[in-house]
């Protein structure tokens, strides 16, 4: 059961930092293109940050070379990435899953 679990959460990880890379890169498009209305806020960036994805959004910025003179991903991602880390590495380490 414990190693099910693990393999669960290592999913989602990956799953949610996919996602706010895709976010990322439909943000770079829709800012080249100027007739589209539907954009992609940076609260969005921020809640999947927070979910787990501040790496894919992190990297995502030197990958695709956008939005890389931006205060808030330079500074909020890497700081909400160790907080994940941080809050996945206790999660294990704790036994909090056997309780």
């Amino acid at each position: 059961m414990m190693l099910f679990i693990k393999i669960l959460v290592i999913v989602y990880i990956l799953a949610v930092n996919c996602y706010a890379f895709s976010l990322m890169s439909i943000q770079k498009n829709q800012a080249n293109n100027i007739n589209n209305k539907r954009k992609i806020t940076d609260g969005k960036i921020l809640l999947s940050g927070t979910l787990g994805g501040a790496l894919g959004v992190y990297i995502s910025t030197f990958i695709l070379k956008y939005r890389r003179d931006s205060l808030f991903i330079m500074v909020l991602m890497p700081i909400l990435f160790a907080i994940n880390l941080f809050i996945v590495i206790s999660a294990f380490t704790s036994g909090f899953w056997l309780r």
